[in-house]
C-alpha cells in the first residue's frame, strides 16, 4: 500500500471543512426522512448547490481537484449522516471518473464545465433484472435527421430521479453512423452491424464491441422515472425503473477500459459508503450506551457504561471500524499512485478511443509500472471488498448486544443501518472477490473487475 505526501492529507482537511456544514445540514433530516419514507430532493440539492458534484474535477477545469482517496474519505463522511443521500452522490462521482476516461479533450472539457456549473448525473447502467448477462437491450439508433433516440428500459438506476442526466450503457444499433462509431468504438469495430467483443472476456464478461455510453437528459417527454425499488435498505435511492421511448440523447460516450480505474473506483466507492454505515452505526451504539441506565440481574448489578463486558464489545467494533475505514483509504491511495504512474494530468489532444492509450487515464495498451500499479490497485480493492462488508455487517449487528430490548424501537430506528449496508454488500458479493484474490495468490490469475449482472443461461 502506498504512502502519499503530508499535503493530500491537508487537502483532504480542507475539503472535510468546507462540506462539513453542509454534510451537518444533511444529518438533521435524516431519521424523519427515512421514517417517511421522503426521497432527499432537498437533502441533494443543497450538497450540489455547495458544489460537492465537482469534489473530483481537476482544479484546472474548475473543481476541488479531489485525490481518489479524498473522495473515498468525504463519502465515508457523507454516508455516516445519510447513507442515501450518499449513494446519490456515488452515481454522479461515477459519472465525472467516466468523463475523465474520454480519450477526447473536447468532450471532457464540455462535461467537467457542466458538472462545476452545478449539473449532476444519476446510473443507468444496468438492465432489468431478467436480462440476460452480457447482452444488452437499450438501444440507441439514428434518425434521418442525424438525431440520437435512446429505446428500452433500466432498473437500479440510483440517484437518476435527482439528476439533470442519466449515464446509460447501451448497444448502437446499425443506423449509427460510422462518423459517431469511431469516436467511442475501438477502432476495429466501427463497421456498421454487428461485431466482435471487444475488452476484457472471459470470467469478468466482456466489453462488447458496439456498446457505448449514452448522457441522457432526464427530464424530457420520453422518459418515465419510477420511485419503484423495493428493497428494505437504501429506500431513498431512487434505485428504480427508467424506461426510454425513442428519448432524445445529448451525446454518446466511449466505454471507460476494463481493465482501468472506473469499475475500481465503482468499487471502492461502494466499500466507502459501507464503511460511513459502520461508523454510524458504532456512533449510535456508543450514544445509546452512554444513556443507558437499565441492566437485567445476570449483568451484575453495574450500570452499562461500567461493564467490562459491555465495553469490551464496543472496543472490538471500534478496532473493526478502524480497519475499515483504513481498507477503504489504502485502496484510495493505491489508486491515486497507479494514475500517476498512467499520467493523469497529461492534455492530450481530440482523438478516437486507440489515440490516446496513455491519457488522463490508465486502461487497455498500458504496460511497464503503470499496469503493474493498476494490478496492486485492483487486489487493494478486492481485498477490502472481502472484509469491509463483513465488518460492517458485524458492527450493525453486535452493537445491539451492548443494549436492551428498548434499542430495536421505531423511534431511534438502529436497524437502518444493517439495513443499508446488508443491501449495498450484496450489489456485488464479497464471496466472488475473495475467490478471485484466493486465485491470484495460488495460481497468479489475474483478478477481473465487476462489469455487469445478468442471467444466466440454465440450458
Amino acid at each position: 500500500m502506498t504512502t502519499l505526501p503530508s499535503c493530500c492529507t491537508s487537502r483532504y482537511t480542507a475539503l472535510s471543512a468546507r462540506f462539513a456544514p453542509a454534510f451537518a445540514e444533511v444529518a438533521q433530516g435524516e431519521l424523519p426522512r427515512e421514517a417517511g419514507r421522503h426521497l432527499p430532493f432537498a437533502a441533494f440539492e443543497q450538497l450540489r448547490e455547495q458544489g460537492l458534484g465537482a469534489l473530483s474535477v481537476p482544479e484546472s477545469a474548475g473543481g476541488a481537484g479531489a485525490s481518489q482517496e479524498d473522495a473515498f474519505r468525504l463519502l465515508m463522511d457523507l454516508a455516516a449522516v445519510d447513507a442515501n443521500t450518499a449513494h446519490l452522490m456515488r452515481s454522479h462521482l461515477s459519472f465525472v471518473q467516466h468523463v475523465l476516461a474520454q480519450p477526447g479533450r473536447t468532450v471532457r472539457d464540455r462535461w467537467l464545465r457542466r458538472v462545476v456549473e452545478g449539473e449532476v448525473a444519476g446510473s443507468a447502467l444496468s438492465e432489468g433484472r431478467d436480462s440476460p448477462l452480457g447482452r444488452l437491450g437499450t438501444t440507441v439508433s439514428q434518425d434521418e435527421a442525424g438525431q440520437l433516440l435512446i429505446n428500452g428500459s433500466k432498473y437500479y438506476t440510483t440517484g437518476s430521479i435527482f439528476s439533470t442526466w442519466a449515464l446509460a450503457t447501451v448497444r448502437l444499433d446499425p443506423s449509427v453512423s460510422r462518423a459517431l462509431r469511431r469516436k467511442v468504438l475501438p477502432r476495429a469495430t466501427t463497421s456498421r452491424g454487428t461485431t466482435p467483443a471487444a475488452g476484457s472476456g472471459g470470467r469478468g464478461g466482456s466489453q462488447r464491441a458496439d456498446v457505448a455510453l449514452a448522457v441522457v437528459r432526464v427530464r424530457q417527454p420520453r422518459i418515465t422515472v419510477k420511485d419503484d425499488w423495493d428493497g428494505f435498505g437504501q429506500r431513498l435511492t431512487g434505485t428504480g425503473t427508467m424506461e426510454f421511448h425513442g428519448a432524445g440523447v445529448e451525446e454518446l460516450l466511449a466505454l471507460p477500459p476494463a481493465d482501468g480505474p472506473v469499475p475500481l473506483h465503482h468499487e471502492s466507492t461502494l466499500m466507502a459508503l459501507l464503511a460511513g454505515i459502520g461508523r454510524a452505526a458504532l456512533r449510535d451504539g456508543v450514544e445509546q450506551t452512554r444513556r443507558r441506565r437499565r441492566s437485567p440481574n445476570t449483568g451484575g448489578g453495574l450500570s452499562p457504561r461500567e461493564d467490562d463486558q459491555l465495553l469490551g464489545i464496543i472496543g472490538e467494533l471500534s478496532a473493526q471500524q478502524a480497519t475499515v475505514e483504513e481498507l477503504v483509504r489504502a485502496a484510495g491511495r493505491d489508486l491515486d499512485a497507479a494514475l500517476t504512474l498512467a499520467g493523469v494530468g497529461q492534455e492530450q489532444p481530440d482523438g478516437e478511443l486507440e489515440g490516446a492509450p496513455g491519457g488522463r487515464v490508465a486502461g487497455v495498451g498500458m504496460d511497464g509500472d503503470g499496469a503493474e500499479a493498476m494490478h496492486r490497485a485492483a487486489l487493494t480493492a478486492h481485498r477490502a471488498h472481502v472484509m469491509v462488508p463483513k465488518l460492517v455487517l458485524d458492527t450493525c449487528t453486535r452493537i445491539f448486544d451492548t443494549l436492551g430490548a428498548s434499542a430495536t424501537s421505531t423511534d431511534l430506528q438502529l436497524d437502518r443501518h444493517w439495513r443499508n449496508a446488508r443491501t449495498i454488500a450484496s450489489h456485488d458479493p464479497a464471496v466472488f472477490m475473495a475467490r478471485m484474490v484466493g486465485d491470484w495468490e495460488v495460481n497468479g490469475t489475474r483478478t477481473v473487475p465487476y462489469l455487469q449482472t445478468g442471467a444466466t443461461d440454465e440450458d
